[in-house]
Formats: structure tokens, C-alpha cells, sequence
């Protein structure tokens, strides 16, 4: 039975979108059901960043590669921690980390080798783009391991900023959301998700479960959606919040200038 529905999905895309969308709205269900959310509350960006203005290297608009917001989120958080200790779970070509490394004090990179990328079935071109903007960065160190086989107290280190941008499975996100809150540094530290959320917009409620059911319970009421953002984050301090409702009405824009060069 498996393997005939396996072969029905691969051989008809529509079959695949149904059977994602069917359980998504059964994970929607269950955290309705066990947490009374069917979606974090927002937190408008700049809420959190009044004076929102920095500038994002290294992007490349590729599939793949997190928004200019969800990267802007990161390097302001860094920004504004002291001597920020950071760690990401799930680096592959680099663009996010490689921007955050200009403001953090240390940065530590979980990602899989190119030969655990080849092994998992993503194949060599994925495989070939690991690592390609986090050559020579002095204050990165980069662990090639799953990070949900991983053995964390090896580390001796706990962390001002943790992003986890990993495996978006349940068992993925919940593994590693479990890990995270167990290598905070202090009251002051912060965890944020990638992939909350499809768009801007529409949630991802396999990775809000997986969220919710891996974090303390007495810290689940500091979790929000950043607005414009792809992005779930943990914070100790308490912002206004509000329901998102879909389509969202602007509230706010962005000025974008954009210069490529060749590589």
C-alpha cells in the first residue's frame, strides 16, 4: 500500500500538493486542539527594530535561500547583542550566516557534510553548493554532523542567538527546538525558526507543532511570528502582538536597492 501511494505521488505532482496540504491541516488541527493556536501571534518587525536599516550581502534569490527580511531579523538580533555567541542549524550555501558573522562575536555552523548531503539522496549539485559563501570567515566554525544525531553537551558552549533552519520535519524541527532552549546562554537569548511558515503568510503547522511541543512549557507564550518575515522566534521580552489575517493589509514598506556582481 505504501509503496503504490509513493509511486501515485511521484507520478502525479497534484497527488503530492493534496497529500501535504491534507496533513497540514491535520498538524493545524492538533495544535488547535492542544495549544488553542492555529498560528503564533505577530510581532511587527519594526516593533522590534524601530530604526529597521542594514544591508544584506551575499543573497542570491535562489531557491533555497531564506528572504532579505528573515536575514535582516538575524543580523539585527545579532546586532544587538554584545558579543553575541551564535549558532545556526542548517547553514547549506552560507548567505545567512555569512551576514550574521559581521555583527556576532563567534559563529557556530551545524550543517551536513557533502557526503551526508549525497547519502540522504540530494544529490551532488546540492552537495557542491555546501559551504559556498562560509569560506573565510575568521569568527565561523563549522560541525559537518545531523544535528538531530548530534551530541550537544560535547559543546560546552550556550548561545545569545540560535537559528534553526534544519531538517522542517516534525521530528526534524522538534528535535532540534528541544536542543536549542537546552544551549540558551541566559534570560536575555533567543531562538529563531526558519520555515514557520510557507510565505509570509500562510503557516507551516507541521513546524508550528513541532515548535510548541519542544518548548517548555512556561516559555510558550514568548513565541511569536515575525511580520514579514518566513520566521517563528523565541523572546524573552514581551511585544505587542496581533492576530495576522490573510492577505495581510500593508502596513509598512521597504526600500530595496539592488546591485549584483558576477562571482
Amino acid at each position: 500500500m505504501q509503496l503504490k501511494l509513493v509511486k501515485r505521488v511521484i507520478g502525479d505532482p497534484k497527488e503530492f500538493y493534496k497529500l501535504v496540504g491534507n496533513y497540514e491541516k491535520r498538524m493545524g488541527k492538533y495544535t488547535s486542539a492542544k495549544y488553542g493556536l492555529s498560528r503564533f501571534p505577530t510581532v511587527n518587525i519594526l516593533d522590534i527594530f524601530p530604526d529597521l536599516d542594514i544591508t544584506i550581502k551575499n543573497y542570491t534569490y535562489l531557491t533555497g535561500t531564506s528572504m532579505v527580511t528573515d536575514i535582516a531579523l538575524l543580523s539585527l538580533l545579532a546586532k544587538s547583542k554584545p558579543d553575541c555567541d551564535y549558532m545556526e542549524i542548517g547553514s547549506w550555501r552560507g548567505e545567512s550566516i555569512s551576514n550574521v558573522a559581521v555583527y556576532a562575536k563567534s559563529c557556530l555552523s551545524f550543517t551536513l557534510s557533502k557526503e551526508d548531503i549525497i547519502s540522504y539522496g540530494w544529490g551532488e549539485r546540492v552537495a557542491e553548493m555546501e559551504g559556498f559563501f562560509t569560506q573565510n570567515i575568521p569568527n565561523l566554525t563549522v560541525i559537518h554532523a545531523d544535528s538531530a544525531k548530534f551530541d550537544f553537551s560535547t559543546l560546552n558552549k550556550k548561545f545569545d542567538l540560535i537559528f534553526i533552519d534544519g531538517d522542517h520535519s516534525y521530528t526534524g524541527a522538534l528535535i532540534d527546538t528541544q536542543n536549542a532552549f537546552k544551549l540558551l546562554k541566559d534570560q536575555n537569548s533567543t531562538i529563531v525558526w526558519h520555515d514557520y511558515a510557507f510565505d509570509t503568510e500562510a503557516v507551516r503547522h507541521s513546524v508550528m507543532a513541532a515548535i510548541l511541543d519542544g518548548t517548555p512549557k512556561e516559555f510558550q507564550k514568548n513565541l511569536y511570528h515575525v511580520s514579514n518575515t518566513m520566521c517563528a522566534m523565541y523572546s524573552p521580552k514581551h511585544f505587542n502582538s496581533y492576530n495576522l489575517e490573510s492577505p495581510a493589509k500593508p502596513d509598512k514598506t521597504f526600500t530595496v536597492n539592488i546591485k549584483a556582481e558576477r562571482i
